[in-house]
């Protein structure tokens, strides 16, 4: 906690809300700050001293994103947000639609990853199918039947931000990329704490915030492999994306820069490297997967409440429910205690409407929460139970 400001100011806080955005540490806050103090001005276009140096640091972020994810830097756009990128993918996608063919997606997805799509199939009379969520273990349902000659779009969560599952994609990725699908995966809730290598995995498209890696908001890492990078159009279109402009139409410019019309963060994008820097330096994994195990353990023993099935991997996000303590009153009570939990359907509203849940607790675990912690929040979580939902 000493390297988080906002947390050294408020010492009694409990914050277990990492899934939705990390707190930020020093060094990050730092990065963003000193860009501004010493290298500020606009890239790619200034002829003048201070417009390179600028130019320098966000090419300089942009091979340090691409590296983490085993990418090359001609292969990475640097936009808002993973909702701004699923938007511009589902809309530039470079497929001639016809009524009745086929997107799949998962029960498990973030709205994000889910109101493009119904957009576009109700333009196109397209059909929207989804992978179920075994109920019992969390993981990925029969898919197979589901991915058929008319399917056009494969595009899922690389895990899931209320049971923390991650997914095993490669083979519906594999097998999607046979049939001629375009496949596109969210990790926003994986790539703080598993490997991610876009080769590997094989997806045409990849899209993270970094807000949700310790950075600060506005940055977003979308990886487009160069078949799909080349076919596509860009999201939006303006400044700093063309060769030549006449009165009635324009051409622009090839490669990963077409995606990035108009001024970028830059800022945003000095600390997300600065935060792959930390986090890299960390260690975490094996940290919060012990304090994650402790967590559940110790939920599982409450018989009055149910923790959510959250696969054979999962990063550090447990969701449990109560039928006698409900979901909102459980969370303004651990607030009253300077707790920070998540409570309700989390913008994934189909998984909870699929196991017939109206709302669940989420607890997501970040760098800055230890085994103090949880014990804390087990005490209050009790003295709640005691005084609202025991008879």
């Amino acid at each position: 906690m000493n390297q988080f400001a906002l947390l050294r100011q408020h010492p009694e806080l409990i914050y277990f809300d990492s899934a939705a955005t990390c707190q930020v540490p020093d060094v990050v806050l730092q990065a963003y700050t000193d860009y501004y103090q010493q290298h500020h001005a606009n890239v790619h276009r200034a002829s003048h001293q201070l417009g390179r140096a600028a130019t320098t640091a966000l090419e300089t972020t942009r091979a340090k994103l691409a590296e983490f994810i085993g990418a090359s830097a001609e292969q990475v756009a640097l936009v808002a947000s993973t909702t701004a990128a699923l938007n511009g993918l589902a809309e530039q996608l470079p497929v001639q639609w016809q009524a009745g063919d086929e997107i799949l997606l998962s029960s498990a997805e973030h709205h994000a990853n889910i109101l493009p799509w119904q957009r576009l199939a109700k333009q196109y009379e397209l059909t929207l199918r989804y992978i179920p969520i075994d109920r019992e273990t969390g993981e990925l349902g029969e898919w197979r039947e589901l991915l058929t000659p008319r399917t056009r779009v494969v595009s899922v969560t690389a895990a899931s931000n209320i049971t923390g599952t991650v997914f095993h994609l490669q083979p519906l990725l594999q097998a999607a990329k046979a049939k001629g699908a375009w496949t596109l995966v969210d990790a926003a809730q994986a790539a703080a704490h598993v490997p991610i290598d876009v080769h590997q995995l094989e997806c045409d498209a990849l899209v993270f915030s970094m807000h949700k890696l310790y950075s600060v908001n506005g940055c977003a890492v979308l990886y487009i492999r160069d078949a799909l990078r080349d076919a596509m159009a860009p999201f939006w279109v303006g400044g700093g994306i063309v060769q030549r402009v006449s009165a009635t139409e324009a051409e622009l410019i090839d490669g990963i820069h077409k995606f990035e019309a108009g001024s970028p963060n830059t800022a945003a994008a000095v600390a997300a490297a600065t935060a792959v820097d930390w986090l890299q330096q960390q260690h975490l994994q094996q940290q919060l997967a012990s304090l994650r195990h402790q967590l559940v353990e110790e939920l599982q023993q409450r018989a009055w409440l149910t923790v959510l099935p959250s696969g054979a991997q999962a990063t550090p996000t447990i969701s449990f429910y109560s039928d006698a303590f409900q979901a909102f009153d459980i969370a303004a009570w651990l607030d009253q205690h300077h707790i920070a939990v998540r409570a309700g359907h989390h913008c994934a509203q189909l998984l909870l409407q699929q196991w017939q849940l109206p709302a669940v607790v989420r607890i997501s675990l970040g760098a800055y929460n230890t085994a103090d912690q949880i014990n804390r929040f087990l005490e209050t979580l009790d003295a709640g139970w005691a005084l609202f939902g025991s008879d």
